[in-house]
Formats: C-alpha cells, sequence, structure tokens
C-alpha cells in the first residue's frame, strides 16, 4: 500500500468496503491474531445500542480522564474526519500513527487465509488499528462502541469486558439485525461478556429489557439498570442541569434525549467503581460538564442559529423533534434534511417537515445510497407549505441560509453523511470571510 500522504491510508481503508462476507468474527480475529492479540492487552468499555451510543461513550470518556485515567475512546462514524473515531485523552489519531499502523495492518492482510470471496473490510481493518494504537499508548481503559448491531460486529472480538453498556434498542438496520426488537436486543445483548457488569440504559421497551436480562442472567454478569432518582433543574440550547441521586450535573450536549445519555454514564460509572475502579464523584461532574460530542444538536452558526443533528432513525428523529418542540418553538424554522435508503425515511421526514415553516431536500453524499431529493420533498409536501428539492448539499445549505433571517433555526438532519458535508461548507465559508 502507498502510504507516502495520510490521506492515501484513510483512501485504502475506505476502498476496502462496507460488507467483506459473510457475517461473524473469524476475520477480525485471524487479523489481530496476526498483529498479535492487541486487543488482549486492553480493559474495555463496551457499548451497543440503536441511539445514544456516541454521546453516552463520548461521556464516560470523559468522566474516566477527569479521574486521571489514561483513556482510549472508539466511536463511528465519523462527522468531518476520519480521526475522529480514533482518541485518546481526547486528542485524536495523528496522522504519522494513522499511516505507520495502516501499512502495518495492511502487510498483515496479505498474509491471511480467509474463505474465498471474503477479504477484510474497512470496519474491520480500522477496528483492528484502534486496538493497536490504543495498545500502543498503554491505554488504561477504552471505551469501545459498536458499529453495527452486537453479537457480529468487529469490536465484539474482545473477550473480557469491565462494562458492557446498552442504550435505548429500536428498529434500525432491520435487514442485518432482524425485524422486532426482541431480535435486535438479541444482536446487541451478544457483547455482555461473563462476570462482567452490565448497564441498560433507562427507557429501554419491555420486550427489549427481557431479553437483555436473560443475557445477563445466562452469562453471569451484574446487572445495573438505568433507573435513578433524577430532577431536571434546567434544560435549553445551551444544555441541562440535573441532580442524580443528590449530586448536581450539567452538561452541554442540548436535549432531554443527552439527560437520558448523562444517566446511562453515571449508572457505568458506578458500575465501574463496584469493580474497584476509582472515579471520585467530582470526576464525574467535571467530565460531564466538559463531554462534547460533533453532530449532537450541534451550534454551527449563530445568525441565523445552525443547528447539526445526526438523528437518522426513527427514534432518533423522534428524539429531535421533542427538542424542537421544547426549545425552537419561538423560530421560525428551516429544515435542511436528505437520507439514506436503508432507513424509516418516510416517518422521519413526514415528523420533521410538521415542523418545518420551509423545508430543503437535498441528497447525502454516499455512493449508491441516497435517497432521491424529489422523493423526500414529495413527502415533506404533505406537511409543508414550502418545499424545495435541492440537487445538492451545497446548494440546499446556501439556499437555507440566504432565506433565513437573523432571528431564524436552520437545522440539518437526517443523516450523518449529510451534517459532516455541511460542517464542511460552513467552516470553509467562516475561513473565507476571516
Amino acid at each position: 500500500m502507498d502510504t507516502e500522504l495520510p490521506k492515501t491510508a484513510i483512501d485504502y481503508i475506505h476502498s476496502l468496503g462496507r460488507f467483506s462476507g459473510k457475517a461473524g468474527l473469524h476475520r477480525i480475529r485471524a487479523l489481530c491474531a496476526a498483529l498479535g492479540d492487541p486487543q488482549d492487552r486492553l480493559q474495555f468499555v463496551h457499548i451497543a445500542g440503536t441511539n445514544g451510543k456516541g454521546s453516552t461513550a463520548c461521556m464516560i470518556a470523559a468522566a474516566l480522564q477527569a479521574a486521571g485515567l489514561h483513556v482510549g475512546l472508539y466511536t463511528s462514524p465519523y462527522i468531518v474526519q476520519f480521526y475522529e473515531r480514533i482518541r485518546v485523552d481526547g486528542a485524536m489519531i495523528q496522522d504519522d500513527d494513522l499511516t505507520r499502523l495502516a501499512e502495518r495492518i495492511s502487510v498483515a492482510c496479505e498474509s491471511l487465509r480467509l474463505p474465498a470471496g471474503e477479504s477484510i473490510g474497512a470496519f474491520e481493518f480500522t477496528t483492528a488499528l484502534a486496538f493497536l494504537y490504543f495498545a500502543e499508548q498503554e491505554c488504561d481503559i477504552v471505551v469501545l462502541e459498536t458499529g453495527l448491531g452486537g453479537r457480529c460486529d468487529a469490536t465484539n472480538i474482545v473477550k473480557t469486558t469491565e462494562v458492557s453498556v446498552i442504550t435505548p434498542i429500536s428498529l434500525d438496520h432491520m435487514e442485518v439485525l432482524g425485524d422486532t426488537i426482541a431480535e435486535i436486543a438479541g444482536e446487541k445483548a451478544a457483547i455482555i461478556k461473563p462476570g462482567s457488569a452490565a448497564v441498560c440504559a433507562h427507557g429501554q421497551t419491555g420486550e427489549a429489557t427481557i431479553v437483555l436480562r436473560h443475557a445477563c442472567e445466562a452469562s453471569g454478569a451484574v446487572w445495573f439498570d438505568g433507573a435513578q432518582d433524577c430532577k431536571v433543574l434546567r434544560s435549553d440550547m445551551g444544555g441541562s442541569a440535573f441532580i442524580c441521586d443528590g449530586q448536581g450535573y450539567t452538561i452541554a450536549m442540548p436535549g432531554h434525549h443527552q439527560i437520558e445519555n448523562a444517566m446511562t454514564a453515571l449508572r457505568t460509572i458506578e458500575a465501574l467503581r463496584a469493580r474497584g475502579w476509582e472515579i471520585p464523584v467530582g470526576a464525574a461532574v467535571r467530565g460531564l460538564a466538559r463531554a462534547r460530542m460533533p453532530g449532537r444538536l450541534e451550534r454551527l452558526v449563530e445568525q441565523p442559529l445552525v443547528l447539526l443533528d445526526g438523528a437518522h432513525n426513527a427514534a432518533g428523529t423522534l428524539a429531535l423533534c421533542r427538542t424542537v418542540d421544547d426549545m425552537l418553538k419561538m423560530r421560525r424554522l428551516h429544515v435542511v434534511m436528505g437520507m439514506v435508503q436503508d432507513k424509516e425515511y418516510e416517518f422521519c421526514v413526514r415528523q420533521l417537515a410538521r415542523r418545518a415553516d420551509v423545508f430543503y431536500a437535498c441528497p447525502p453524499e454516499v455512493d449508491g445510497r441516497a435517497i432521491e431529493p424529489q422523493t423526500i420533498a414529495a413527502l415533506a409536501a404533505s406537511s409543508c407549505e414550502q418545499v424545495y428539492a435541492c440537487d445538492t448539499v451545497e446548494q440546499a445549505i446556501g439556499f437555507a441560509m440566504h432565506q433565513a433571517a437573523p432571528k431564524d433555526c436552520v437545522l440539518v438532519c437526517g443523516s450523518l453523511y449529510l451534517i459532516g458535508t455541511v460542517e464542511k461548507i460552513l467552516r470553509s465559508r467562516q475561513k473565507t470571510a476571516e
């Protein structure tokens, strides 16, 4: 592999493809074995679920870092740049480390003997790279987010975990994970390891909870559910303040769903304490206050207010709509939205269109999976009087910014690919203006 430039390594990883053969852990096991099984030298908090994984992972990692631990954080997908996915103590992996490790892994890939027609995929490659990097950095603990599901997710190669965390489960990726909540919960519950602690987020459906409890009992894990005594003091676009079990906390990420994610993070910290980790209450307070995750009602421009949110399934869209209803009802709302084909796009578009004063449909920049803007616009038109079908993301955001008054809000949502593109466009404009 030509790795003279870091971008070449990233292009190489992307070229490996999303799926690379039959579902299973046999490829990542073979690759990590060829690399000396770096994951076996690490300790993990492993997170699966449908919504809230990234935010919850970020909060947990920030609290552990505030406690003085050397913390790795692995999340997916990225919003603007690939390096976001692999962090140590909040700092993204550097170009030279990414390139060096990618070269080493590409050499290891050539030595593997895999079933006919199978190869190492992009996520498997990146997961192995993250394990190598975290082991080199001698991380005390790694907060590890699954990519898709749990049972056959490449991250599930880890043999033991300190805590397995399951965030709220809803219908998503049904073509891979199953058609019911119970089936999807079964796939995600497979990250629960024997003898570990298991944290279940508050708000799970009854059928998901039954599956998760059964998996916990079968593995001998210690169950920590998400129910806690919580009093919300403030919740607005600046974040939230709340009291949990008598202790006050603040978070910067807005929305009531982020309070729920914070509660899951706090329960995870409690589970870690029960396993002997020293995490002072003050560290949890500082960590949650510092935690930031791009693309979660991220505030990018003030006039007009531009918000980026990665909600892309039914449950995430409902959480976003609740925040819009609570916090943006006094602003004229311009919605810039695009979605990909394997999502419940009809439901999501109609929910946002009902709240929009103006709606701009556009195609996310993702090969072969973007829904045509005319399709999105037609759905939106049943609930919003002013709808535009735009050929590109740049056209949509440009049109919205031109039409929006200083006190209006431009909300970009529907796809992480979309908000990543918009962030690049607007930050480039800000630099040009400066």
